[in-house]
C-alpha cells in the first residue's frame, strides 16, 4: 500500500503525459514555424515593388477627400470594424520644407500646399499592409502572424527606403513616391501622411 502511495504520488507530481488542446498545439506550431521578416521581403520584392501593382494616384485621392470623402473611403479598403480607411497610392511633387522628422511635399498640378508628408523616423501602423490590399487576413493561421508581417514590412521602410530620403531631401527637389496611407478622419485627413515602398529621384 505504502509503495503505491508513494508511485502514485509521484506520478500526481511528475506526470508521464501532459494534455493539450490539440487547436492550441497547431496554432502553437504555425506561429513558430512563420518567418516573418522572410515573408515581407518577399512579398515587399515580389510584389509591392513591382512597376504594375495597382495603386491610386494621389492627387485623385486628395480631390475626393477634399470634395466628397464617402466617395474616397470606397476606394480604399477597411480590414474587418477598423474605423481606418487604408490606401495604397502613387504620385509626384516637390520639396516644400525638410524637417528633422518629415518631408513636406506639393503635390504636381495640385493647389501651392502641402498635401503630402513622409515621416522618416521610425514607422508605425499597417498602411502598407493594408493599403495594398493585396495580403488577407484570414489567409494567415492567426492574427499575431499578420500582425508580425506588418511590423516586418515597416523595418523594411525604415531600412530601405527613408534612409535614401534623408540624405537627398532639400526644399525645391522633386521626387516621385508610392506608398501607403491610413485615413482615419477623411475630413482631417490631410495632409496624407504617406509611408513609402519606393521613392524616386531626378
Amino acid at each position: 500500500m505504502a509503495a503505491a502511495a508513494a508511485a502514485a504520488a509521484v506520478f500526481w507530481l511528475l506526470p508521464p503525459f501532459r494534455i493539450a488542446s490539440l487547436t492550441g498545439a497547431r496554432q502553437q506550431a504555425a506561429g513558430a514555424a512563420f518567418d516573418a521578416a522572410a515573408f515581407a521581403d518577399k512579398f515587399w520584392r515580389d510584389q509591392l515593388l513591382r512597376p504594375d501593382t495597382p495603386a491610386l494616384e494621389a492627387g485623385r485621392l486628395i480631390e475626393l477627400l477634399r470634395e466628397n470623402p464617402t466617395a474616397a473611403a470606397e476606394l480604399g479598403r477597411r480590414l474587418g470594424f477598423s474605423r481606418t480607411t487604408s490606401f495604397f497610392i502613387r504620385g509626384a511633387g516637390r520639396i516644400a520644407a525638410v524637417a528633422p522628422d518629415a518631408v513636406s511635399l506639393v503635390l504636381e498640378g495640385d493647389r501651392e500646399e502641402v498635401s503630402v508628408v513622409i515621416e522618416t523616423g521610425p514607422v508605425f501602423g499597417n498602411a502598407i499592409r493594408d493599403g495594398s490590399g493585396l495580403l488577407d487576413v484570414s489567409s494567415f493561421p492567426n492574427s499575431q502572424d499578420f500582425n508580425a508581417v506588418s511590423g516586418a514590412l515597416n523595418r523594411l521602410v525604415e531600412a530601405e527606403v527613408l534612409p535614401a530620403l534623408r540624405a537627398r531631401a532639400t526644399a525645391g527637389l522633386r521626387i516621385g513616391f508610392t506608398g501607403g496611407v491610413d485615413v482615419d478622419d477623411p475630413a482631417r485627413a490631410l495632409p496624407l501622411r504617406v509611408v513609402p515602398v519606393r521613392l524616386e529621384f531626378p
